[in-house]
């Protein structure tokens, strides 16, 4: 980002400042915010330039994994079941 994009810490009217924007960031792009917090980042990311430009370039970091993801070399289907079980025993672990 350019200086200019960052020149100082910018604060929503819904009180939602650069630094939760972007830890939040991940959470908005897939979802996973209430949507009183999906409202807060997002009207962040509508003021501040700095945010949206972050906001970008994780969105296109999101669709490289994605197109990765497609390939046809994919891993085996049980892999990948073992892979996806693990991660939801995970999270619902830590939540």
């Amino acid at each position: 980002m350019t200086g200019s994009d960052w020149t100082e810490p910018r604060v929503s009217a819904t009180g939602c400042d650069c630094d939760e924007a972007v830890s939040e960031l991940w959470a908005y792009l897939d979802s996973e915010l209430e949507p009183v917090e999906a409202e807060r980042v997002k009207a962040h990311l509508e003021g501040c330039s700095g945010c949206l430009s972050e906001h970008d370039v994780e969105l296109v970091v999101k669709k490289l994994v994605r197109r990765c993801w497609q390939q046809e070399d994919q891993a085996p289907a049980e892999l990948r079941a073992r892979i996806h079980a693990t991660l939801t025993t995970i999270r619902i672990t830590q939540a």
